[in-house]
């Protein structure tokens, strides 16, 4: 930028602050005395970008552009970062500007700074680099990454970024481990990192058990299934058979057929047992017959594949008891 430019470019803030005075519309709204002061700072801040002082000159343009939101200031205050290399916020402070409201009365000054902010939004897109972190050796999820320690949305690992120019510093966090990449980035370059993990120990996964065959988990649980039916069935036919004696012992005591008892110390105990033991057999039989007959579906529906040679078995069940007979 030569000194003509610059010279105008002084000129074209002053004037534009001083049209934005002259405007009724936002007289109203900004005192003369604030007007002031950010023609101040803004003044201060073109003389500090006319010398290349690009840092001071953004503090100054920065502090009056929050006095008053001007075209012309915020796109001195996008330059600015533009010389300082900050590339990503001078693109997004140029397309501000562009987009700021501008109503039927506003100067052709602001209207053309507008414009420049448009332009230069254009034109510094495609020299923005950009920069994909990866990982290896661990789940991209679950790894913490910060570029510049600033940190990286776990949607956008993988994925190219705009980064600024200039050397940049990556890490990734993941198990209590830290893996760090330096890499420097030119204008207009697309790179890609990848955080290693390397000599992650995992926890084995145990093989399947030699020669298992499909439906293994159902077959198991339908033999338990029956062997627990067959369990309860056992104590049913048992405790059956121990309340039918206590019965005709009853009787025998002169008890009738309901069980309807004289009040004597003999029939006294034993009516007390007989009361106990008749009360399991019922539940226990329809507990265990439901069991055994849904183990015996799950092992009559268990998906083919190789079966042990020769195994075979069955349910028995009788007045006295009940169990599983059959070779395994």
């Amino acid at each position: 930028m030569n000194a003509r430019t610059r010279a105008l470019g002084t000129a074209t803030i002053a004037l534009a602050l001083a049209l934005m005075l002259a405007a009724p519309a936002r007289a109203a709204d900004v005192d003369p005395a604030t007007v002031n002061a950010a023609r101040a700072l803004a003044e201060e801040g073109l003389a500090h970008f006319d010398k290349g002082e690009y840092a001071a000159a953004l503090d100054k343009l920065g502090r009056a552009d929050e006095l008053i939101h001007a075209p012309t200031i915020g796109l001195y205050a996008a330059r600015s970062l533009e010389q300082l290399g900050r590339l990503i916020e001078a693109s997004e402070r140029y397309l501000q500007v562009s987009r700021m409201p501008l109503d039927a009365s506003a100067s052709d000054v602001f209207k053309a700074a507008a414009a420049d902010a448009e332009k230069a939004y254009n034109d510094l897109k495609p020299r923005i680099p950009k920069l994909a972190v990866g990982v290896r050796g661990a789940p991209e999820r679950e790894v913490q990454i910060t570029i510049d320690g600033k940190p990286v949305p776990p949607a956008l690992v993988g994925v190219s970024r705009p980064v600024d120019p200039g050397k940049h510093v990556v890490e990734g966090t993941w198990a209590g481990r830290v893996v760090r990449q330096e890499v420097t980035m030119s204008e207009r370059q697309e790179a890609a990192v990848a955080l290693e993990f390397p000599g992650v120990v995992r926890a084995p996964v145990p093989p399947a058990p030699a020669g298992s065959a499909p439906g293994t988990p159902q077959r198991v649980l339908g033999w338990t299934a029956v062997g627990t039916g067959a369990a309860a069935l056992v104590v049913g036919g048992i405790t059956f058979g121990v309340a039918s004696a206590l019965r005709s012992d009853l009787i025998g005591l002169g008890c009738t057929e309901k069980v309807v008892c004289p009040d004597t110390p003999d029939t006294r105990d034993k009516l007390d047992s007989y009361n106990t033991v008749r009360l399991v057999p019922a539940p226990a039989l329809i507990v265990g017959g439901a069991l055994a007959a849904g183990g015996v579906a799950l092992l009559l529906t268990v998906p083919s594949g190789p079966k042990p040679r020769g195994a075979a078995a069955r349910l028995w069940i009788s007045p006295s008891g009940a169990g599983i007979a059959g070779v395994f």
